[in-house]
């Protein structure tokens, strides 16, 4: 633009006033002169500009030329020249050409910031142009990168060096002076007289005083992030009620340390509270007053905070827009009363047209099918706009995870009343290879590889994508462990809301007396149910076989009655299941919650009319509380109860069915599955006093924990955990069990999540329950 106007202006000095006489003479000749590195192409020139010789002089012709010049970004300066002789006007372009880069853009003095991210700032590559005015722009990009990165005060200057004169080529170098990394030392509020300073500085504070990372460290000072948090503390004033409430920029100055010193200067005004709210407009012709009157209803006297205003407003819009009257408009008229600490509110209701939605069209799916997104749609066609279903199928569709956008748009069509509506998606990724390694205290080393797609589609040759079907092939490897799990869930089966999942898995587990090896597959079919809940069938069948067993002599319970006991007492064998699972969830994330509940019942039978070598029947209970408190702090509850027993041919629950308790997933503080009935040698003469575990038919196992944010991804937790394992099932005995009490932390990380947790024993079932102080795990 400055280039632009040093060409209007110089050719403005060449005409000056004699301006209307040369406006009526004709244009004998034009020139192309070249007044800077490189050479200039006539014919380049000719092609972008529109006057000719013998054309008459009109400025504004000529005027639009050097702009148009200008456009091409070929030239540092553009302008044009007039002079008079004997025949007309002659008419100069006078052109600058910029340079282009010999090399990439050179930077010196980095530090702090590294290379590649300065490059890729100022995007100047071998070959790009080059002149002044870019230079300047991507210095200030710079700037900016460094401003965001808590050093407000860097700069960075630039030389522009010739290479080559007739091939217009030269080098630049950016030179950066960081300056220091500025850190606040204090922050003044001045005029808060309403809100205490504690609760202003908290709406500030990006990192809370409980972290004790913030303890040792000032916080860093960036004024894109003081923006934000100016904001925030403005929207903190006006949902109390003070509407007239002025924050501006804070005062930013620098103590004899060199350190930023903050003074926010806050304007409270009066604080409103509520006196009349009225309804009026052409709305009020289709809804009745009094239907209207209960959305936009506040108590008198009660605080009148911009939040609620807004929120009443919405509650209008959506009220017209769920029933076809789309674009509904809703002016909220404020009356002040600074006086008297009042405020009168009036709502404006113009009610949309009412429409149908004739079709539904959905644009941008380049993968996924058309009935993968339809069938999650609340809206059909023939039914009136609801925008409040519209608007949730957005988010029920974004939520499918194959979409980076969702935005729907109503389209006008031929029939005055109905409109046509389209879903406008964009596709992502949704294709997933994971591979990693990790150490547990129970599992030790272990590695896992991971293949997935969420938008599996079975029967879609050759690319098998956009059927919303969800397929997983992991395999984990370790020290004790080592697994193979393929499965595949379709979750509209048979063009249902029925979902339908089919596994395949193989499972190698070394514990301390054998070693395991379960094979084999399920089925299942899942429906959800009105609310939160679901419910499942799963048929499963596996063959089970214990290989390696380290004693095949035989040991005795250690408790009465004091039966015998071998591990060599179960052969391989096939177990064939039926499983109905009940679920209740109300979670706010399934990762880590915090506020809601997961509740699910279980009843399976095994064997009897499902056939083969094991007859048994197991029922149980989990359930997993999460209650929100104060500074993001979260309670939560866990709890889980199970019972298994044999029937028919199955006199006793063999080995592998068994239940065990002890570990970091089940009971902290205490070995791996040492919680519970246990077995010692028959004959104590042979030297072996070692205890070994034996399961039992009853569990229960409780726990609670209580964590603390500590910073973004990082909890600190503590936990008490109660249980035991009973021999005999329903032998529930809350007299003998095992406790335990710890400290820890939670990492968060996405994909690769880390709990690590100290555990003290409080009291143990039994003398020779083993102790394990320390947990650490890997997974969700």
């Amino acid at each position: 633009m400055r280039h632009l106007l040093t060409g209007f202006l110089l050719m403005s000095l060449a005409v000056g006033a004699s301006g209307q006489v040369l406006n009526r003479r004709s244009i004998t000749s034009i020139v192309v002169e070249n007044k800077g590195p490189g050479r200039v192409d006539e014919s380049y020139v000719t092609a972008h500009t529109r006057v000719r010789a013998g054309d008459e002089f009109v400025r504004r012709r000529v005027n639009r030329d050097v702009k148009a010049l200008l456009d091409t970004g070929l030239f540092s300066a553009v302008s044009a020249r007039l002079e008079t002789s004997a025949g007309g006007l002659r008419l100069s372009y006078d052109l600058t050409n910029k340079y282009k880069l010999a090399k990439i853009a050179e930077v010196v003095g980095l530090d702090v910031m590294r290379a590649s991210k300065a490059h890729n700032t100022l995007d100047l590559d071998q070959g790009e142009f080059i002149d002044e005015q870019i230079a300047g722009v991507r210095a200030q990009a710079l700037i900016k990168e460094y401003a965001d990165d808590f050093y407000p005060d860097a700069n960075v200057t630039w030389l522009i060096t010739e290479v080559s004169k007739d091939l217009a080529t030269a080098t630049v170098v950016f030179t950066v002076d960081e300056g220091r990394r500025a850190r606040v030392s204090d922050i003044v509020y001045e005029g808060n007289a309403a809100v205490p300073t504690k609760t202003v500085h908290s709406l500030y504070r990006e990192v809370r005083w409980y972290n004790p990372f913030s303890w040792f460290r000032r916080s860093s000072y960036a004024p894109s992030h003081l923006e934000s948090r100016r904001i925030a503390i403005l929207k903190h004033y006006r949902n109390l009620g003070f509407l007239d409430a002025v924050i501006p920029f804070p005062d930013v100055t620098r103590n004899e340390e060199g350190q930023v010193v903050l003074q926010f200067n806050i304007s409270e005004g009066v604080q409103y509270r509520f006196d009349r709210i009225a309804l009026r407009g052409s709305g009020l012709d289709v809804f009745p007053e009094a239907v209207l009157t209960p959305f936009v209803a506040a108590e008198p006297g009660s605080i009148a905070g911009q939040g609620y205003i807004d929120a009443r407003a919405k509650a209008l819009r959506d009220y017209f827009g769920s029933r076809g009257y789309i674009d509904t408009r809703v002016k909220t008229v404020i009356n002040p009363s600074p006086e008297k600490g009042e405020l009168d509110v009036l709502y404006d209701v113009t009610e949309g047209d009412l429409f149908k939605v004739r079709n539904i069209l959905i644009q941008g799916n380049t993968r996924t099918r058309d009935k993968v997104i339809r069938r999650e749609l609340l809206v059909y066609p023939g039914e009136i706009f609801n925008e409040v279903k519209v608007s949730r199928s957005e988010r029920i569709v974004q939520n499918l995870g194959f979409f980076s956008t969702v935005r729907s748009e109503p389209i006008a069509t031929h029939i005055p009343d109905e409109k046509d509506l389209v879903f406008k998606v964009e596709e992502k990724r949704t294709g997933q290879f994971m591979m990693g390694a990790g150490f547990s205290s129970i599992e030790q080393i272990v590695g896992f590889v991971e293949v997935s797609q969420a938008n599996f589609d079975i029967a879609g040759w050759p690319n098998f994508m956009g059927g919303g079907q969800k397929l997983k092939v992991r395999a984990e490897f370790g020290s004790k462990r080592n697994d193979l799990e393929v499965s595949f869930v379709e979750p509209w089966f048979l063009d249902r809301k029925l979902s339908f999942g089919v596994d395949a898995f193989r499972s190698d587990f070394s514990y301390t007396d054998y070693d395991e090896v379960r094979t084999g597959g399920a089925l299942t079919l899942g429906k959800k149910l009105p609310g939160p809940n679901r419910v499942s069938v799963r048929y499963r069948l596996e063959k089970t076989e214990i290989k390696d067993i380290a004693d095949t002599n035989a040991y005795v319970y250690v408790d009465a009655p004091h039966d015998t006991f071998f591990f060599t007492s179960d052969e391989d064998r096939t177990r064939s299941a039926a499983r109905l699972t009940l679920t209740h969830d109300t979670r706010n994330n399934p990762f880590v919650p915090t506020r809601g509940n997961r509740v699910s019942v279980f009843a399976e039978v095994a064997g009897g009319p499902f056939g083969f070598d094991t007859d048994e029947f197991h029922w149980g209970m989990r359930g997993k509380s999460y209650f929100p408190l104060w500074f993001n702090h979260v309670l939560s509850f866990r709890g889980r109860a199970e019972v298994i027993e044999g029937f028919g041919d199955t006199d006793e629950v063999p080995l592998v069915d068994r239940l065990f308790l002890g570990g970091g997933k089940t009971l902290r503080g205490y070995e791996f599955r040492d919680v519970g009935p246990k077995v010692v040698p028959a004959d104590s003469s042979s030297g072996n006093d070692s205890h070994r575990s034996a399961g039992g038919q009853t569990l229960a196992v409780a726990s609670a924990e209580y964590t603390i944010p500590i910073i973004d991804s990082i909890r600190f937790a503590g936990f008490f955990d109660v249980g035991n394992v009973w021999r005999d099932a329903y032998d529930f005995d809350f007299g003998e069990t095992a406790s335990s009490m710890g400290i820890g932390l939670r990492f968060d990380l996405p994909g690769f999540p880390i709990r690590i947790d100290r555990a003290w024993s409080v009291e143990t079932d039994d003398d020779l329950t083993d102790v394990d102080k320390w947990v650490l795990w890997i997974g969700f």
